[in-house]
């Protein structure tokens, strides 16, 4: 589709422009974890919590195979509903005190939830209970609200599901467009996930596989030199190739195109 490093950066920052301004395509689709958060009644620490253990289970599910995240049926409106029907699963505490088995009962009945996610969620939540005063921005304080700081220190905590490569930065770029503003974000990586590894090998029809770690640490290593080379805020490229991603087989893959006919 693309075979020119130019016509990327035009698509790129056309579709950011598009983004920002919620025109077209972006004025018909929200990213499904701020669709998540706009239904619910939140206070900053609520947001904090529902962002950090909602994104545990957003990862490729083990049958290899991505999570759903679009729709009723998502990974981020199945969390909304957690939220509202069952709000103990977002209080550190309780969940600390006995609430693995209640996690796996509960899980087990979610298509949305794999085999992992009760006892993620469970140690997550025990960590910040235990180590953040139950609350998440305490980690950020610590820190000073620097994004790339948070992302180093966040490691050695027990925080399955969020200390990685590619859930970090998706879970630091949501907290400052949800919580509160971090600094450093330019200098976060893009978080290649099944979506953005899906889009990138579409736009530059590349073959790859996702389940190759190379091929995905490949497609990593490329936004984030392109980015600098260009002078982009990943963040910024990936939120809006994340949504045509989402959108990819209807209308995702016919918006990049008839965008690129416009360059």
């Amino acid at each position: 589709m693309i075979d020119e490093e130019g016509r990327l950066r035009a698509l790129v920052t056309r579709l950011g422009r598009e983004y920002r301004e919620q025109t077209g395509f972006f004025a018909r689709h929200t990213l499904p974890e701020y669709e998540a958060m706009r239904s619910l009644d939140l206070t900053p620490r609520e947001r904090a919590l529902f962002v950090t253990l909602s994104v545990v289970p957003f990862h490729t599910h083990p049958s290899g195979d991505p999570k759903r995240e679009v729709g009723r049926g998502g990974l981020w409106q199945v969390c909304a509903t957690l939220r509202r029907q069952h709000p103990w699963t977002f209080d550190p505490g309780e969940i600390a005190d006995d609430g693995e088995s209640r996690l796996v009962r509960l899980f087990d009945n979610l298509e949305a939830m794999d085999e992992y996610d009760a006892r993620w969620w469970h140690t997550c939540a025990a960590t910040v209970h235990e180590e953040f005063d139950g609350d998440p921005r305490t980690l950020f304080a610590r820190h000073d609200y620097v994004a790339p700081h948070v992302a180093r220190d966040v490691r050695r905590y027990a925080l399955p599901g969020i200390g990685d490569v590619v859930t970090t930065p998706f879970w630091l770029r949501t907290v400052h467009d949800q919580v509160r503003e971090l600094g450093g974000t330019r200098w976060l990586r893009m978080p290649v996930d099944y979506t953005l590894f899906r889009v990138t090998r579409k736009l530059g029809g590349l073959d790859l596989a996702y389940r190759d770690r190379d091929d995905r640490d490949l497609v990593a290593d490329f936004w984030t030199v392109f980015c600098r080379k260009h002078g982009l805020v990943p963040m910024a490229v990936e939120k809006p190739l994340r949504l045509v991603g989402l959108h990819w087989d209807r209308e995702g893959k016919a918006h990049v195109a008839e965008t690129l006919d416009r360059l």
